[in-house]
């Protein structure tokens, strides 16, 4: 399947910053990893709907499996399906995490979306 469309409004001014969330993928994907995906959409979606439609936020589902996604591993250090929180200011990222638990959380629905938007709500606290 197609990947789903980044969710982000309008570019922001050069000297703005913004928080931009991926979840890093590869092509074959299992339930648990389709069920990550899901929940963190739902819940950016949820807790920061009016920072994604300002572009203070943006969501990035990536298969890191094409060459020219490849760097992305190098990157943030990739070495599972991940969920990375990284923060943009004028146009250069400063810094980012990876939201390791989100796999021991990802069938505890709701502590699923409090932890991802705690810890993107820290992210864009920062701005």
């Amino acid at each position: 399947p197609a990947p789903a469309a980044p969710l982000s409004a309008a570019p922001r001014p050069e000297g703005d910053g913004k928080v931009v969330v991926y979840y890093f993928y590869t092509t074959i994907r299992c339930p648990t990893c389709r069920r990550i995906e899901a929940l963190a959409e739902e819940a950016l979606r949820a807790g920061f709907g009016q920072a994604l439609a300002r572009g203070a936020l943006e969501w990035h589902p990536v298969n890191v499996q094409p060459p020219q996604h490849r760097h992305y591993i190098y990157d943030f250090q990739l070495y599972a399906k991940s969920l990375i929180v990284a923060r943009f200011q004028a146009g250069r990222q400063v810094e980012w995490k990876n939201l390791a638990k989100i796999w021991e959380l990802a069938w505890e629905g709701r502590a699923f979306l409090k932890y991802v938007q705690a810890e993107v709500g820290e992210y864009l606290r920062r701005l």
